[in-house]
């Protein structure tokens, strides 16, 4: 469903995937804040999507601080049955780092298990929601994006209230005539408005900045259901690539933006780190997501 709950037709939801996207993520990779643009073609028309920073096992330092300013997914491991009991950490106390997720993490992360393959009782994944947005009817979408805020999931207005320390408020407005551009619906909508934003995860806005350091993550799309069932989804991961950049203090000495970390289900992603020439990757979409 769209994020006004209008139905696809059952053709565009048994025929589309992501392979019939393109996403391409502008960084810089050398900057006080993670900021560049996103660009998407051909992505579900009038859906509303997260764009989430994931922690790479691989630097297991950026993951942490990646967590500690974004959210933590928590599997725990019983023997005989693997791991199992995922779920994310949601008490985010009045906004404060440590907040009583981290405190979590901190007391149960070094808990042994010997039967465990990785000899701990509990495995976390990081990740934190940098942003969101919402395609136009060709599933479209361009806009700017900065990681000084962290957010915990997305709402539409008709559910929840926003309150002070949430995101701004996108307004869609948008009508479906018969034909669509893309062939998505088969059923014409009159004119509705929906209003998408994001609730807060840490406070305060503006001011959540991933420390110091180089950083090797994930920059993840996730389908937003809003908490729906059925068609409305199950926050479905639909894009990624593993990229790297440097944060740096203010002001940065120099900024080189990198163009082009391209996001299909299967893709290349260019990216450079200081003094790096530019490294290449391919990778298959919706690894590393930790959110269902």
């Amino acid at each position: 469903m769209d994020v006004a709950d209008h139905l696809y037709r059952e053709s565009y939801r048994e025929s589309y995937n992501y392979t019939q996207a393109a996403v391409s993520i502008d960084y810089f990779t050398d900057a006080a804040t993670l900021h560049g643009t996103l660009t998407a073609t051909d992505l579900k028309p009038n859906f509303a999507y997260q764009l989430k920073l994931i922690g790479s096992s691989i630097d297991p330092d950026g993951k942490e601080q990646i967590g500690l300013t974004g959210r933590w997914w928590q599997t725990e491991w019983v023997d005989g049955t693997g791991w199992t009991n995922g779920q994310n950490l949601n008490n985010k106390g009045d906004g404060s780092s440590p907040n009583p997720n981290d405190l979590v993490y901190f007391q149960r992360r070094d808990i042994t298990d010997p039967t465990s393959p990785t000899g701990k009782k509990y495995s976390y994944a990081a990740y934190r929601v940098l942003d969101y947005f919402v395609t136009d009817e060709n599933g479209n979408a361009v806009f700017g994006f900065e990681a000084d805020d962290s957010y915990h999931v997305l709402w539409k207005t008709s559910q929840r209230t926003p309150v002070a320390g949430d995101g701004p408020t996108i307004n869609k407005t948008f009508a479906v005539t018969l034909p669509d551009p893309v062939g998505a619906y088969d059923t014409p909508y009159s004119e509705t408005t929906v209003g998408v934003y994001g609730e807060w995860e840490r406070l305060p806005p503006g001011e959540i900045l991933l420390p110091l350091g180089d950083y090797t993550a994930y920059f993840n799309l996730t389908e937003e259901s809003f908490h729906g069932s059925g068609y409305a989804g199950s926050w479905a991961s639909a894009m990624s690539a593993m990229v790297t950049f440097t944060i740096v203090p203010e002001p940065a000495s120099s900024a080189l933006l990198v163009s082009g970390a391209f996001l299909i289900l299967v893709y290349t992603v260019f990216g450079r780190k200081r003094k790096r020439k530019g490294g290449q990757a391919r990778l298959l979409a919706g690894e590393s997501d930790p959110r269902r």
